[in-house]
């Protein structure tokens, strides 16, 4: 009997999807806005569905060095994993691991500095957002692609527990994730998943080592209309001393102050403080009447309070409407969760039936609307009341004609009967 060669291995017709399960970052050790970089350690696991059920995902299972196939396996996949952003990178951990009865699950941990683009115009009521990027070495327009997904009800993001830099940053915003694709040469397209955090600067340091002493700076300097008029020698004298001091002390603080090519907010209240102590020094050099010298002592009254009132309003209120306007224009479209398209597919007809002329039946909006809505405002912890109403919804196109037969949940699950594709 003749042996027969086994057929050539072709490369897989659709990307292979990599569902984030969870993403932690375990703790975050230094931020350096000189330098523009951070370093952290983050945990990623993602997950193949049904992954044990390909032979070739299975081959070769964590071995060092895998090699590639038309077909490649899981440990070569995970391999080709990068993050674009890292300035250093040591990988604590890189494994692949069988978890239930089918899935297979990518897992990495990683210590790194990662380069971060600091805007430091609002400084030192600045926010940033710290960005760990992770992408793969696999083309979308290759023969291996990859792509990256995840739904918002199951994806675990955890933030640090034991946050260093507490006394310096305060980490309000919770963590997300964004996709994008990164186009480095034409005709080549990767994929990018982007963990983000928002970390937001506490200003007291810079509020009593800076911003009180210029501020008391210049109402010592305003002091000076205790002498009299005729008295040039000793306002000259005064405001001199006060003008090489806030000068003197600027030059002293500097180094906590990032060293950027702009002006900062800190650097503007510096400034104007400087400017009105010198505004004070051509006074008591010109001004003779005591009338004129009465009105230039309440307009240096009136700028010093002027000069507080624009600090306080531009660092507690139009600082964060920027930074709130920043975070909406800044994020990208997150993927639509599975429920989502599935309620687009009823409420669509999504199967016409030639027996009604052509025309897609469609369940009864009084009954599928609410329940839309319900679904819409489920929070992480509304799991099994997503899972039931995904159910009646179908339940109910199924009764109702609309013929649009899905699985009842996006993922698979134990507590929700299967329904008929």
């Amino acid at each position: 009997m003749p042996i027969t060669a086994p057929a050539p291995a072709t490369p897989r017709e659709q990307p292979l999807t990599c569902e984030v399960a969870r993403i932690d970052i375990l703790h975050v050790s230094k931020i350096d806005q000189i330098e523009h970089a951070f370093s952290a350690r983050l945990f990623f696991q993602l997950i193949l569905r049904g992954g044990q059920r390909d032979d070739d995902l299975l081959r070769g299972l964590n071995e060092p060095s895998p090699e590639f196939q038309l077909r490649p396996s899981a440990t070569w996949l995970l391999h080709q994993f990068h993050f674009p952003n890292a300035l250093k990178l040591e990988y604590a951990e890189r494994k692949v691991t069988k978890m239930g009865a089918d899935d297979l699950h990518l897992i990495l941990r990683v210590d790194g500095t990662f380069l971060q683009h600091f805007k430091l115009h609002d400084f030192p009521y600045d926010s940033q957002i710290l960005q760990v990027h992770l992408s793969s070495h696999c083309a979308n327009e290759g023969i291996a692609p990859v792509r990256f997904t995840w739904s918002p009800l199951t994806v675990k993001l955890q933030r640090p527990t034991h946050f260093a830099l507490k006394d310096v940053w305060e980490m309000s915003k919770p963590v997300r994730l964004d996709l994008e694709t990164l186009n480095p040469s034409p005709g080549r397209t990767y994929p990018v998943l982007k963990t983000c955090v928002e970390v937001t600067r506490r200003p007291n340091y810079h509020l009593v080592n800076v911003v009180f002493p210029m501020a008391c700076f210049v109402l010592m300097g305003c002091c000076q209309f205790a002498h009299e008029t005729s008295n040039v020698e000793g306002r000259l004298e005064y405001m001199g001393a006060i003008v090489l001091t806030s000068t003197a002390y600027k030059m002293s603080v500097a180094s906590s102050i990032p060293a950027i090519a702009y002006v900062t907010l800190l650097d503007r209240y510096v400034l104007a403080c400087i400017m009105i102590c010198i505004l004070l020094v051509f006074e008591a050099a010109f001004v003779r009447d005591p009338f004129a010298d009465s009105v230039a002592l309440f307009v240096s009254i009136a700028l010093f309070v002027a000069l507080q009132v624009a600090f306080c309003y531009t660092a507690y209120i139009a600082v964060p409407r920027r930074a709130e306007e920043r975070r909406r224009t800044e994020r990208t479209p997150r993927p639509k969760p599975a429920w989502r398209e599935k309620m687009r597919r009823v409420l669509m007809g999504a199967r016409r039936n030639s027996s009604d002329g052509g025309r897609a039946k469609s369940v009864p909006w009084l009954f599928v609307l609410p329940t839309a809505v319900g679904l819409g405002w489920l929070g992480p912890g509304r799991k099994d009341e997503a899972h039931r109403a995904e159910n009646i919804v179908i339940a109910a196109s199924q009764q109702h004609g609309s013929g649009v037969l899905v699985t009842s949940c996006s993922r698979d699950c134990v507590r929700c009967p299967p329904v008929e594709r």
